[in-house]
């Protein structure tokens, strides 16, 4: 029984190490911090900011944007066929079409660990 937790833990250990799930979350912390004190920036902002702090504002929210990890391209299409499938009655009554991607059943499999960037979006 103790080889079994034993061997359990080592493959964990292992998939951990592959995954990088401690960078990975290191990062995510990084970056939401980084977002947070832009929303300060904003929040501390005179009622009616110039073209300066806006223009300054994007500029850093791009360089944020920059740094974070590739998309999931096929997961994010998914997402978004979810989201138009629970809107299909609102969008049907202001006569819009639901627009849904294609994902392949294969890509869907694969969303949470292929980026998939070939995708089209719709």
């Amino acid at each position: 029984m103790a080889f079994i937790f034993a061997l359990i833990v080592a493959v964990a250990s292992t998939i951990d190490l592959v995954v990088g799930t401690a960078t990975m979350s290191r990062t995510h912390a990084e970056l939401r911090r980084r977002f947070l004190m832009l929303q300060v920036q904003l929040e501390r902002s005179p009622e009616s900011p110039g073209i300066s702090e806006i223009q300054e504002w994007k500029g850093d929210r791009l360089i944020i944007e920059a740094d974070e990890p590739p998309i999931y391209v096929a997961l994010d299409l998914l997402c978004e066929n979810e989201v138009a499938t629970a809107r299909k009655d609102e969008l049907d009554k202001a006569g819009s079409d639901v627009k849904r991607a294609d994902v392949k059943w294969w890509q869907a499999l694969t969303a949470q660990w292929l980026h998939w960037q070939n995708l089209p979006e719709v």
